[in-house]
């Protein structure tokens, strides 16, 4: 897998562990682990439309750029998602959701948002940052 590619297929990491955590959870009858992915589809369900519109904006501009540009994009992606996240929500008024509770949804989300995505973060540039540092000393 090229470098490009895994920073793109990185991108579904926060729709496929909520999805496999869920999926756990019907396996094992521990409330512990219940309660773990309950965070976890809760993270999907609120937020699985916003990083959807995400993940496709970030596909489309990653298409002709070089690895090094994406890998970049992965440190700011979890504050971008907030703001397309943001942007979304608003159009909420429309549909005569009050201004209060929607500034209350972000506000709450932001927070879990940034800490989960730069969890993701982290667990993919990690490995990356550790491989290619490896990579340069042979």
């Amino acid at each position: 897998m090229t470098e490009r590619r895994y920073f793109q297929a990185s991108l579904a990491l926060p729709l496929v562990v909520p999805l496999v955590i869920g999926l756990g959870t019907f396996l094992t009858s521990s409330e512990l682990i219940g309660g773990f992915a309950a965070i976890f589809i809760f993270s999907l369900v609120l937020g699985g439309i916003p990083y959807l519109v995400f993940v496709a904006g970030a596909l489309l501009w990653s298409r002709n750029r070089p690895a090094s540009a994406i890998r970049r994009l992965s440190y700011v992606a979890p504050l971008l998602f907030v703001i397309v996240t943001a942007v979304l929500s608003f159009m909420a008024l429309f549909f005569g959701i009050p201004l209060r509770e929607i500034v209350m949804f972000v506000a709450v989300f932001s927070v879990y948002a940034l800490v989960f995505g730069y969890l993701y973060v982290f667990i993919v540039n990690y490995p990356h940052e550790d491989f290619l540092a490896h990579q340069s000393d042979t």
